[in-house]
């Protein structure tokens, strides 16, 4: 299993809630229609943590996590019309010539296991 982070930014002349809910909803369901991902995670950065623990703050708006079986699924998903797609839809919020991405190696440090009340979307619901 491998992992890619892609960082994300809005772009400024659009209305950030506008843009969070294009990203969840519409680009979304563009981003469930690619098979090859095994799992798709959006973080959407609501606010800064506090100076004190993160005096840089955040110059993106926020992340997504794709988990892919190997490095040739990644590949076959890049090379679908539903990556295509996906990539032709991101202008309609992103900055992309700001959004940057790369492979990450994972380590699960700690995992409650329990029920965390998080929602969940597939491209049936």
């Amino acid at each position: 299993m491998i992992k890619v982070i892609f960082l994300m930014k809005f772009r400024c002349d659009l209305d950030p809630d506008e843009v969070r809910r294009w990203w969840l909803n519409d680009h979304g369901a563009l981003a469930l229609c690619n098979m090859g991902m095994k799992r798709y995670v959006q973080n959407h950065f609501i606010g800064p943590v506090d100076e004190e623990h993160a005096e840089g703050g955040l110059d993106v708006d926020g992340c997504v996590e794709v988990w892919f079986d190997d490095r040739e699924a990644f590949e076959r998903t890049l090379a679908s019309p539903e990556w295509k797609a996906l990539e032709e839809d991101g202008p309609n919020g992103f900055e992309m010539s700001l959004a940057m991405g790369g492979f990450v190696e994972e380590h699960v440090m700690r995992w409650d296991a329990g029920l965390d009340g998080r929602p969940y979307r597939t491209t049936s619901g």
